[in-house]
């Protein structure tokens, strides 16, 4: 006798074995016990939940002898042909081979026939989506006025693709993804009963690798044990599935630590080298962030829901001491980058410099800083300049602007104010560069008077609003970069103790809007009176019209320049304007 696989022998029989999709069996089961089981069903899900095996317990369920049943006997003549495949009463048809009109049209005729000894005629059409138009439409006289005991029940994996005609006279079952928690539990279910040795870890890489699939799940279940007949360990179901070792990721998170490339380059040819996927690699080390940044959170080991493969202390311990090496903001943003890498590497076409490109991002990433820590920094500065590290300010540019000396600022519309970068002490700051393209700071954002911030600086003294409102829209930028862009492109016109004035120059109406919504500014206002330490009143205000030249003078340089400006000094976009009759937009 040929081998029976897993995924056949370990088909459900009853409602109750179907794992994950209770919602729908218990529906089901209701329906069949109150007598109000409709005439045409939708069983809609991705590949291997349950659909096409929903549909056949319910075949049995409604034409066993014992029945209608919620538990068939699977005894009977009637459950012993439908499970065969030979019952008369059943009919799987595949929708993809039989989409034509003139097979629905033959189906219609046969349904007007009488069953064969069962209760109900059954009709499965599984990916009846494939079926064409015109069929679609053949087949709704039959489902608007079915015979007497005919019930439709139609799988598929794309319920969009089917009209809405149909979709009106079907009731539809959404079949959800099944949880990894889930197929492990039948993993180490079906693993007891079949008497196969196994490491939970490598039943969970197993159940992790199906996505969803409780059908893909006990194939490659069936793969596993093939290939390691004697016991299923953690090392063997990573070699039969490509992926790489939990301690190529620790290796190459000891070297994102240490700032050092060369072992993270060995380890991206090694994993080449083995042939391991570059996503399963990605995912590989997506989970293992995951896990350094959870052990960073106090009491997640004991919550036995959150699944972080940590298995002994000593295991633990490992994993603690290089989570401590890291922020929980940095690990965050590291798994930030690693996940649009991992989104990007589908359409890159030299996969393999977007992993090396990736990694390397994480060696050289700098920390982050939260707001307050930033604001002690500069209230307790030094003799050093600043060193900031930033999407929108460079440390060499931050070295130069505290070596620029005075830099005009528009304050209100005459005077400008003169001012410069404030010392502060190398030991009291920190970096703040993610990864991304650098946005640009208005030029509108003044700089602060070293000499007047050192007095205002001594402990217990209010800090000064335009002092500090630089720092303020670079740690936005940080936190929230659309918003802190927005935010940049406004100038102080006026600040006293407890108030601070901006404005939006008229180009810049569309950021004036966004700054202005009731979430945003609520932010924005919390956060502001957070760094000052005190209640600030913000007002924010926008030109109310278009600047008819560039003012002369000092008080104008560094308010923002606009679209028009910009586009009248090229001569070629003047050109196209005229060409194409087009105009400039803010």
């Amino acid at each position: 006798m040929s081998y029976l696989v897993l995924a056949r022998k370990w088909r459900p029989l009853n409602f109750d074995d179907v794992v994950g999709q209770e919602h729908i069996t218990r529906t089901l089961k209701k329906a069949i016990e109150s007598n109000r089981v409709a005439h045409a069903y939708i069983f809609s899900g991705t590949r291997g939940v349950g659909k096409t095996t929903t549909a056949r317990i319910m075949a049995r369920a409604l034409n066993c002898d014992k029945g209608p049943t919620t538990r068939p006997c699977g005894e009977c003549p009637s459950c012993k042909d439908i499970l065969s495949g030979s019952s008369f009463d059943v009919l799987e048809i595949d929708g993809a081979s039989n989409n034509r009109v003139e097979d629905v049209r033959e189906l219609r005729e046969n349904v007007n026939y009488s069953s064969m000894g069962g209760k109900y005629r059954i009709y499965v059409i599984d990916e009846v989506h494939m079926l064409t138009r015109p069929a679609f439409n053949a087949l709704l006289k039959t489902l608007e006025e079915p015979p007497k005991n005919v019930i439709f029940i139609f799988a598929t994996t794309e319920p969009n693709k089917i009209p809405e005609t149909i979709h009106s006279r079907c009731q539809r079952y959404d079949f959800r993804r099944i949880t990894t928690e889930q197929i492990l539990n039948r993993l180490v279910y079906i693993c007891d009963n079949e008497k196969i040795t196994y490491e939970r870890a490598g039943l969970l890489l197993v159940a992790r690798k199906a996505d969803g699939s409780m059908r893909d799940a006990l194939s490659i279940l069936d793969q596993v044990f093939s290939f390691c007949p004697n016991g299923i360990a953690e090392k063997d179901v990573r070699t039969v599935l490509g992926l790489a070792d939990v301690d190529v990721y620790r290796s190459i998170m000891d070297a994102v630590a240490e700032r050092n490339a060369e072992p993270i380059l060995a380890a991206i040819q090694s994993i080449l080298y083995e042939g391991n996927d570059l996503r399963d690699f990605f995912l590989g080390l997506e989970e293992h962030l995951r896990r350094l940044l959870f052990l960073r959170i106090d009491g997640v080991l004991e919550n036995k829901r959150i699944d972080l493969q940590v298995d002994t202390p000593e295991l633990a311990a490992i994993y603690k001491q290089q989570s401590a090496r890291f922020s929980e903001g940095t690990l965050v943003r590291m798994i930030e980058i690693v996940r649009r890498a991992e989104n990007d590497l589908a359409w890159s076409a030299f996969p393999r410099l977007l992993v090396e490109i990736t990694l390397l991002k994480l060696a050289f990433m700098d920390s982050t800083i939260s707001v307050e820590d930033l604001v002690r920094a500069f209230h307790e500065g030094g003799s050093e300049p600043v060193k900031l590290s930033h999407p929108s300010v460079s440390t060499d540019s931050a070295k130069k602007k505290s070596d620029a000396g005075p830099v005009a600022s528009a304050q209100g519309a005459d005077a400008p104010d003169t001012t410069t970068v404030p010392p502060v002490s190398p030991a009291r700051t920190a970096a703040m560069q993610p990864s991304g393209a650098a946005a640009p700071v208005s030029s509108a954002a003044p700089p602060v008077d070293a000499a007047s911030f050192a007095a205002d600086s001594a402990p217990g003294a209010a800090a000064d609003l335009r002092k500090l409102w630089p720092a303020f829209v670079d740690a936005i930028m940080h936190d929230r970069p659309t918003l802190g862009s927005y935010l940049s492109m406004a100038y102080v016109t006026g600040a006293v103790e407890n108030s601070l004035d901006i404005r939006f120059a008229y180009s810049y109406r569309f950021q004036f809007g966004e700054v202005t919504r009731k979430e945003n500014r609520d932010e924005i206002e919390q956060r502001l009176d957070a760094a000052a330490g005190r209640r600030v009143e913000l007002h924010i205000t926008i030109e109310t019209q278009k600047p008819a030249a560039a003012a002369k003078g000092p008080a104008r340089a560094a308010a923002p320049r606009s679209i028009e400006e910009d586009a009248a000094k090229e001569p070629i976009i003047n050109t196209v304007l005229e060409v194409f009759d087009g105009e400039v937009l803010d």
